[in-house]
């Protein structure tokens, strides 16, 4: 009976003191928080090198592995070279390949693309007045016979060209100025993203030359800090996400390549101006799921109605095909698999992490919400199998209610 009591009272104090730890703690965390803040933010500028690395090695990996597998098994395997040898030679040279190409990509894109882009802008700019009152002649044009109409639309017109150069005059043109010392006081910051980005670089060569190595480690503290059920879960569970996560980034990346270098043929090939410029704009923008063609298409659209109103339908037209494309044919067979999620979380996802984040929470959302979809619904699925209950989503549409001693379903 005493042992008892002496149980009951050592198991209440000890509940008192850990709830007691935990309000200190939380006060702290909460008295603290901008200085906990800034010690995160510290730690991450640290290791800034090594996350970067890590998302080259991550983005880089499908294809050093493609290149790889290639070498080791078409010409390697017929030099008759040992397979030790061969695993080395055909990942270091698969790995400077793909380095030779991606830093090959890096300087196009800066001697010729962004040039290009600062030009098209640049000359954009400087054309919007002559952009409009062609643009006006044209719907004059249009609604010749529509008198009633056309006073209506001109008058708006006016008010809004008005308004669009005022904010050219008065808003984009200063800023400019400004942006341009902002940008040269801020060297400093430049320089030491370049440093970042280029050890990153390298630190991403030595992840994929031993990756195998580096899981390795990661599994073997794993299982020794934590039960073997718990890591094979973590196990699972990153292989889950690689796979999602993965297929999602990388597929979002090469369908963005394929649809800018097909809008950037068609714009070139029928003489539509800013060729480059309005490819780019579809381009990024296509990554965002759901609202991306839109938020690229409209803008487009709007470049080219200044610039050549007559070819404003074609264009339309062909955002509308190329979306179907991108949509049905490059987007499936590049992703690969699915995120298993339904438009209207696709949806959900976008609002919300969106608002949270921005810009990339629209990018990453979709991605990071499937993976937490997954993961409750396997949740969810595993306790009804425990509960020896249907797992079937569509078992559950015309249910009553559940017999409690049978367990069987009654529809109603």
């Amino acid at each position: 009976m005493k042992k008892i009591i002496e149980d009951k009272y050592f198991k209440l104090g000890l509940t008192v003191f850990l709830i007691i730890v935990a309000c200190i703690t939380f006060y702290f965390i909460v008295e603290k928080l901008g200085l906990i803040i800034s010690g995160i933010s510290w730690i991450i500028k640290l290791f800034m090198p090594f996350i970067i690395g890590f998302i080259f090695a991550y983005l880089l990996n499908p294809l050093v592995r493609c290149v790889e597998v290639f070498l080791s098994k078409n010409i390697l395997k017929k030099l008759k070279i040992k397979e030790r040898s061969r695993k080395n030679i055909s990942r270091f040279t698969a790995i400077m390949v793909v380095c030779l190409i991606t830093l090959g990509l890096i300087i196009l894109l800066f001697s010729f693309v962004i040039p290009e882009l600062l030009t098209s802008i640049e000359s954009l700019v400087m054309n919007i007045p002559t952009y409009l009152e062609k643009t006006k002649v044209y719907l004059i044009g249009l609604l010749k016979n529509h008198r009633d109409l056309e006073t209506i639309v001109l008058n708006n017109y006016d008010a809004i060209n008005t308004y669009f150069m005022n904010i050219i005059n008065e808003s984009f043109l200063p800023k400019l100025e400004e942006w341009i010392v902002i940008f040269s006081s801020g060297v400093y910051g430049v320089v030491k993203v370049l440093f970042n980005m280029i050890m990153g670089f390298i630190i991403s060569i030595y992840f994929l030359y031993d990756k195998e190595r580096f899981k390795a480690q990661i599994k073997k503290v794993l299982y020794s800090l934590m039960s073997i059920k718990i890591v094979n879960n973590i196990i699972d569970n990153a292989r889950h996400t690689d796979k999602v996560f993965g297929n999602f980034i990388i597929g979002k990346i090469l369908t963005t390549i394929v649809f800018c270098v097909l809008s950037f043929i068609f714009l070139a090939l029928f003489g539509y101006p800013y060729a480059l410029l309005i490819s780019v704009i579809l381009a990024i923008t296509n990554i965002i799921p759901y609202f991306g063609p839109y938020i690229g298409g409209v803008p487009s659209a709007f470049l080219v109605l200044l610039h050549t109103p007559e070819k404003f339908w074609p264009f339309v037209i062909f955002l509308v095909v190329i979306q179907q494309i991108d949509n049905y044919i490059v987007g499936p067979y590049l992703t690969g698999t699915k995120i298993g999620i339904k438009s209207f979380w696709v949806l959900f996802a976008i609002m919300i992490f969106g608002g949270l984040f921005g810009l990339v929470g629209m990018l990453i959302g979709v991605p990071i919400f499937a993976l937490l979809y997954g993961y409750i619904d396997n949740k969810i699925n595993t306790r009804l199998a425990l509960k020896k209950l249907p797992t079937e989503t569509e078992k559950y549409e015309k249910l009553n209610r559940i017999n409690s001693e049978t367990k069987k379903v009654v529809e109603r």
